[in-house]
């Protein structure tokens, strides 16, 4: 059957008209759909201009290698959502020897790492080396029962044969009795997964640490020796500048002398030997000190550790460069039990002629009622150490923002003593994006079973999906925010460029 033509033609014009209206659809909805794309593109825009690496504009050299180690670490990300496992989302003991056999963690070892601004020198050490050390020397002996309220199992010290208090014992005597006794120490010294599991006060078990090997570190004929293999790991690891918080009222001893007999000047004399060791290879090699006090203490004790710090900075200005307390926050006397000796700290500087910057441990807690941040900011502190919980206070940020206060981020340790368990949800992610500068720092890697920051660079890297942009801008905070003079600066980023510029050839070089 033929179809008139007249029908053909009303169904071409309704089909054309009908054609026509989608056509216009289409149209309005491509339009929509352009300007809502180019909203959220400039909101992005907007949010990248607010962040802490806004000022780092990229080499081509350096965007090749952002794209080649990008995608080595989107493989990784993809490797790991398709077994449900992401490795920075437990806890650091579970995945350690899985980082160190990837492929990521060789490149990120040899990034140029710039320095470290919060580092606790007893634990920059190789713990191995220690209980090598501490099995093989003469005179030294080691607390071997149970914890008392003087001493805790594994204490190390060296004493004359005779002297030693009751339940201690020589090294050299159980390690030549006892296989297992070098391992059994190492455990008492450093964490490990079963930390999580068996401790109810993590923070207890950390602080036994330190009691542990404070009196192995500080015995005058093994400190250099100590510091000089620290220093070397802390070099291959990539580091040029160290800025340690050290405790300088607690000075060196020898079985030779009665207490007293060296003095912090001897401490700090022994740590301008070793930096000007190694500035004989490395010029720009630095080390500057922050000199440390407990938390715990009262406030009148602290004050005469403050006329202290004074009068080595007068005679040190070069290497001591400010003040801190240390100690577990929560458990010690807040920020602002001190606060008539933060405002009585001009009389002392009138007294020496000279300053004392703060460089404050703060808001390193989980909880509320914990606001020693406003201290710090209102103290006008160089930098932050921790400043864990800043994200709760938004008038702060915005302060910490206008002062130019680097917050010091330990993402490891913030994790190992348990304040955050998946490092994606570190508030730290949240400061970069706010426009606060940060810096990263291992805290105390020896006792944490590592040594040098690459760790921590390796799991924030994957956790943070950090650019090349927040990657070097995090190096180059650690020298910029340092406490490093202007002419040590300029010397140490000049350095510090020619080495990044040939890690980028190296990346470029090593991956597809």
């Amino acid at each position: 059957m033929r179809i008139p033509l007249t029908i053909i033609s009303c169904s071409l014009f309704f089909h054309a008209l009908s054609a026509n209206g989608q056509m216009k659809k289409n149209q309005s909805l491509d339009k929509k759909k352009a300007t809502y794309l180019n909203a959220r593109k400039a909101l992005e825009q907007q949010d990248s201009l607010m962040a802490f690496d806004a000022s780092i504009v990229l080499t081509q050299e350096e965007q090749n290698a952002e794209e080649k180690l990008g995608r080595l670490r989107n493989k990784m990300l993809k490797d790991y959502r398709e077994n449900h496992y992401f490795p920075p989302a437990s806890y650091f003991y579970r995945w350690e020897k899985h980082m160190e056999e990837s492929q990521l963690f060789d490149l990120l070892k040899k990034m140029p790492k710039g320095g470290i601004h919060h580092l606790h020198p007893v634990t920059m050490q190789d713990y191995d080396w220690i209980v090598e050390r501490a099995a093989r020397e003469e005179n030294c002996y080691v607390y071997w029962e149970v914890d008392n309220n003087s001493f805790v199992k594994g204490q190390l010290g060296f004493f004359k044969h005779g002297q030693q208090p009751t339940g201690f014992y020589p090294t050299k005597e159980l390690a030549t009795k006892n296989p297992q006794f070098k391992t059994e120490l190492l455990d008492l010294l450093t964490f490990d997964n079963s930390i999580s599991n068996d401790s109810t006060d993590i923070w207890m078990e950390f602080e036994k640490t330190f009691q542990r090997t404070g009196k192995f570190y500080k015995y005058q004929p093994i400190f250099k020796e100590y510091f000089r293999v620290a220093i070397k790991n802390m070099i291959k690891d990539g580091l040029q500048h160290l800025e340690l918080r050290e405790g300088l009222s607690f000075t060196l001893y020898d079985l030779e002398h009665p207490e007293g007999y060296y003095t912090p000047d001897t401490t700090i004399q022994y740590w301008k030997d070793l930096e000007n060791e190694f500035k004989q290879e490395i010029p720009e090699f630095s080390i500057k000190i922050i000199h440390t006090f407990l938390r715990f203490f009262e406030k009148e004790k602290v004050w005469q550790d403050m006329e202290l710090a004074f009068q080595l900075r007068k005679k040190y200005p070069e290497m001591i460069k400010g003040y801190d307390l240390v100690a577990e926050e929560d458990a010690g006397n807040t920020s602002i039990y001190f606060l008539d000796n933060w405002l009585k700290m001009d009389s002392l500087q009138m007294v020496y002629g000279v300053d004392l910057p703060l460089y404050l441990h703060d808001g390193e807690s989980n909880w509320i009622s914990n606001d020693n941040l406003y201290d710090a900011v209102l103290l006008n502190s160089k930098r932050i150490g921790h400043g864990f919980n800043l994200f709760r206070y938004p008038a702060l940020i915005q302060k910490v923002k206008e002062n130019n206060i680097c917050v010091e981020v330990n993402p490891l340790s913030n994790q190992i003593l348990g304040y955050i368990s998946d490092l994606r949800m570190h508030p730290a992610t949240y400061f970069m994006n706010q426009g606060v500068q940060i810096s990263i720092s291992p805290d105390d890697p020896g006792v944490f079973s590592y040594t040098g920051v690459t760790p921590d660079y390796w799991a924030i890297y994957l956790a943070w999906e950090l650019d090349f942009q927040a990657l070097k801008k995090l190096v180059w905070n650690s020298i910029i925010y340092s406490s490093l003079n202007e002419k040590e600066k300029e010397m140490s980023l000049k350095a510090l460029e020619k080495k990044w510029a040939e890690w980028i050839d190296y990346v470029n070089s090593e991956l597809n």
